[in-house]
């Protein structure tokens, strides 16, 4: 008997314990995570706000940003936190970018540090800003985001207790125009946002999203700032600060109250591109610290938050290729047992995409894309991760660049509770008016910046 007819006489015992264990696996997570993210929910409301307002930085690493970056300042204009100052590091962008920014530093509204050409990299240029910082909490945001206008003091919340040394946002899709950004949508509820509020109950942090994320400038001084040496620098900032626990309380919050949109890809290739920087790049981190106090000595991050990154990233992708292509097979043997396996899933996973749709008041048609993370977007992201791992091996990793669209930022300003032309509250009416350049200037600096193409030195006056 060949090997083929071996594994088709065995498929169906294999598919009927494969609907045994998937249909465990999605109960004990449904039945584990959902219960802690609905107390989150509940318990997110009663932290008391802070005592005193310290002065917050925030920093928007841009290179090329031309479509997004007004839009984005608009909605930092726009916060109800007064007590900030804005830094947007313009990492060698060739396009307008550094126009668009000067008006705005000549208002005082921003401070601008031009590096480059070449760029240096985004790790590069947010260490480059935190020299510059004065706040005592560092806000980083990404240039193509869009912030609520409570996101920056909501974001605060958290930092009243001295022991909280990191804080990450809620990140939602600005963009949900055709079925791959909608499907993109609803991973960012499902999948993202209910672990990051169940975990947030233990004060871990997964990873701290670069579209919003908050650190107390100490600790990112006392674990050295950004490295170089991975292609997602949030992630391994988020996992040094996470090994910072050693002999020290430490704790991370995730909160849902403080919201960023931002744009994700919305063509294929550009998705594949994303998240091949995603994977591979959290493979990358895995190799560096997994030897260094990453899987024990950081409490509960080290028992709990890493074995299930491990066990989501590398174990689970492959386990539903196979089990997919035994599908497959199985259809051939028994098309009335796979339908009624499909429906059943789909039906778990719908009943999970309401209960996080609900938590996240988020569009209620987002639901309706729940069959595809039984058969369809769930296969795509696999072989997505397959693919980064692998050429995360072969060294071929970098930071792939979506197509951006402007005309995206400014539809996506319709969510907001301020529209576009409202004047700021921050600002008097007749601070528009340029100020003359002796009142922008208020130091010179000179720094030396490492990245990956070497030391660089810039001086200059912001």
């Amino acid at each position: 008997m060949s090997l083929v007819q071996q594994i088709l006489q065995s498929t169906p015992t294999i598919y009927f314990w494969y609907i045994a264990i998937g249909v465990v696996i999605i109960l004990v997570n449904d039945l584990t995570f959902i219960p802690l993210a609905l107390i989150h929910d509940r318990l997110l409301g009663r932290y008391p706000k802070p005592e005193v307002s310290p002065l917050v930085t925030v920093l928007v690493p841009a290179h090329n940003e031309q479509e997004n970056i007004d839009s984005l300042l608009r909605t930092l204009f726009e916060q109800t936190y007064e007590k900030m100052e804005i830094i947007v590091i313009n990492d060698g962008s060739t396009d307008h970018t550094r126009e668009i920014l000067e008006p705005y530093a000549l208002q005082g509204r921003i401070r601008v540090l031009n590096l480059g050409p070449p760029n240096v990299g985004k790790h590069a240029a947010l260490n480059a800003g935190i020299k510059l910082a004065k706040g005592e909490i560092l806000l980083v945001v990404d240039a193509d985001g869009l912030l609520e206008r409570d996101a920056v003091a909501n974001m605060l919340v958290p930092f009243r207790d001295p022991n909280v040394m990191s804080v990450s946002g809620n990140i939602r899709v600005a963009n949900p125009v055709n079925l791959l950004t909608r499907c993109q949508s609803l991973e960012y509820i499902r999948d993202i946002n209910i672990p990051r509020r169940a975990f947030d109950l233990l004060n871990i942090a997964l990873v701290v999203p670069g579209p919003l994320g908050a650190f107390r400038r100490s600790v990112l001084l006392n674990i050295g700032q950004y490295d170089p040496d991975t292609v997602t620098e949030d992630f391994d900032v988020t996992v040094k600060v996470q090994k910072a626990r050693d002999s020290t309380k430490i704790a991370s919050r995730n909160i849902t109250n403080a919201v960023a949109y931002t744009q994700a890809p919305q063509t294929l290739r550009d998705l594949v591109r994303q998240r091949k920087r995603w994977y591979g790049g959290m493979a990358q981190t895995y190799a560096k610290h997994h030897r260094h106090r990453m899987w024990r000595g950081s409490g509960s991050y080290s028992m709990i938050g890493v074995p299930y990154l491990f066990y989501t990233l590398f174990i689970i992708p492959p386990l539903e290729l196979i089990m997919t292509g035994i599908t497959i097979i199985g259809l051939a043997l028994d098309p009335l047992g796979i339908m009624a396996a499909y429906i059943v899933f789909c039906a778990m996973e719908t009943l999970t995409s309401i209960l996080a749709v609900a938590l996240d008041r988020a569009d209620w048609r987002l639901v309706l894309l729940s069959p595809l993370y039984v058969i369809g977007y769930r296969q795509l992201l696999d072989l997505v991760r397959v693919y980064a791992y692998v050429e995360a091996i072969r060294g071929r990793l970098g930071w792939g660049r979506a197509q951006r669209f402007g005309e995206t930022s400014i539809k996506a300003r319709s969510v907001l509770s301020v529209p576009a032309t409202a004047p700021s509250a921050r600002f008097p009416a007749d601070s528009k008016k340029p100020k003359s350049a002796r009142t922008v200037v208020s130091a010179c600096f000179c720094l030396e910046i490492s990245s990956s193409h070497g030391s660089h030195r810039y001086m200059g006056l912001y």
